[in-house]
């Protein structure tokens, strides 16, 4: 009777330092999950300011890529998006320089 009672204390034992354990690693993986969305450049962020203006620029360059296709009005249509182009980087230039 006294083997099955340690049996049972240290199998209580193990099973508390397994859930532990486990509690620790879930919150480690919890913490990793929500870094990026209270990062300054992560999230929503990253896509204005961090990481540059990748996705914006993708959409961007995706419609005006249909809307020239469309059209026919190909050269007016790369000046003026090449303008904006520009014009976008110069002012989130200056909003960075401002955060800073």
């Amino acid at each position: 009777m006294s083997n099955d009672k340690l049996s049972l204390a240290e199998r209580r034992e193990a099973l508390i330092v397994q859930c532990s354990m486990q509690r620790r690693d879930a919150a480690r993986e919890i913490g990793a999950l929500m870094t990026p969305l209270s990062h300054p450049t992560g999230g929503i962020g990253k896509l204005f300011g961090g990481g540059g203006m990748k996705l914006p620029l993708g959409i961007i360059g995706t419609v005006a890529g249909l809307v020239m296709a469309k059209s026919g009005k190909v050269l007016p249509m790369l000046t003026m998006g090449l303008s904006l182009i520009k014009a976008a980087r110069s002012v989130m230039g200056l909003v960075r320089k401002k955060h800073t």
